[in-house]
C-alpha cells in the first residue's frame, strides 16, 4: 500500500503504485497516475490529467500538472507526462498542455533534473537526461533535446528549440533556436559543447566534424550560407547530418554567433 501522510489530501481518482510515498500537506487531485518508487515530498501539489513515472522525486513544494498559464485556457482536459527517474526540486513547476488534441501534452523525459524555482511551460517537450538549473524559465511550446544543460536564470522564449547536447550559460536570454552540440554564452553561440560531446561518447572524428561545422556557423551570417558551407566543407557524419536537419527546419532562426554579435555591437 502507498505510504500517505495523514495530513495529505489525495483524490479517490488518483492512482498510486503500491510503494509510492506522499508527504505531509501534499494535495493530489484529478486523473493523476504515479509510478512505483516515486516520492512526493511535503506540500507538493499535483493535479489534472498527469502521469508520473517510476522512481521520481518531487518537491518539497513542487507544483506539477497545474493548469497551463495561457490567457485562452478555458478548463479543457489537457495532459502532462513525466518519465522515470525525474527529480523536480523545491518550488519548481511544470504545467499541463494548453492544447487538448490526442497527441498534445507537456512532456518531460527520463532522468531529468529540475532545480529549485525552475519552470517548464505548457506544451513543451523536454528530452531525456536534461538538467534545468535553478530559476530557469522555459516558456510554452519549447523543445529541448536529450542531454541539454541549461544554466541558472536562463530564459527560453516560447516555440524555441534547443538541440541535443547543447549547453546554455546562466542568465542567457534565448529567443531563437540553439543548434545541437552548441555552447551559448555572451548573447550568442560561443563554440561547440566540447566536454559534453566527449562525455556522450562521440568519436574523435565526429567531434572534429562538429568543430568544423561550427567554424562555418561563425563565418557565415545567414542560415542558408551556413548550410551550404557545411555541406561543401565538412565531412558528413551522423552528427553533422543531425545539425543540418536542425538548421534546415528552423522557424525562429538560429541563435547568432558571438562573432557577429560583436560586429553588430561595434557598429
Amino acid at each position: 500500500m502507498p505510504k500517505i501522510h495523514p495530513t495529505a489530501i489525495v483524490d479517490p481518482m488518483v492512482e498510486l503504485a503500491d510503494d509510492v510515498q506522499v508527504g505531509a500537506f501534499c494535495i493530489i487531485r484529478g486523473l493523476v497516475k504515479i509510478g512505483a518508487g516515486t516520492i512526493v515530498q511535503d506540500r507538493t501539489h499535483i493535479q489534472g490529467d498527469t502521469v508520473i513515472g517510476k522512481n521520481c522525486n518531487l518537491g518539497p513544494m513542487a507544483m506539477v500538472g497545474l493548469d497551463p498559464q495561457h490567457m485562452r485556457y478555458k478548463g479543457e482536459r489537457t495532459r502532462l507526462v513525466i518519465g522515470d527517474g525525474v527529480v523536480i526540486r523545491e518550488m519548481a513547476s511544470v504545467t499541463r498542455a494548453y492544447l487538448s488534441g490526442p497527441e498534445d501534452c507537456t512532456r518531460v523525459g527520463d532522468r531529468c533534473y529540475m532545480m529549485s524555482y525552475s519552470h517548464i511551460g505548457h506544451d513543451s517537450r523536454v528530452g531525456n537526461d536534461v538538467i534545468i538549473s535553478s530559476s530557469v524559465l522555459l516558456a510554452g511550446h519549447c523543445t529541448v533535446g536529450d542531454r541539454v544543460f541549461i544554466g541558472g536564470g536562463a530564459g527560453i522564449h516560447q516555440f524555441c528549440r534547443i538541440g541535443r547536447l547543447a549547453i546554455i550559460a546562466g542568465n542567457e536570454s534565448i529567443s531563437r533556436d540553439v543548434p545541437p552540440f552548441a555552447a551559448a554564452r555572451y548573447g550568442g553561440l560561443k563554440a561547440y559543447n566540447a566536454i559534453g560531446c566527449r562525455r556522450a561518447g562521440i568519436t574523435q572524428q565526429a567531434i572534429h566534424a562538429i568543430r568544423a561545422a561550427f567554424f562555418c556557423i561563425h563565418h557565415n551570417r545567414s542560415v542558408a550560407n551556413v548550410v551550404a558551407a557545411i555541406r561543401e566543407q565538412v565531412c558528413e557524419t551522423p552528427e553533422v547530418r543531425e545539425l543540418l536537419e536542425f538548421l534546415t527546419h528552423t522557424k525562429r532562426g538560429i541563435h547568432p554567433s558571438v562573432h557577429f554579435r560583436r560586429l553588430i555591437d561595434d557598429e
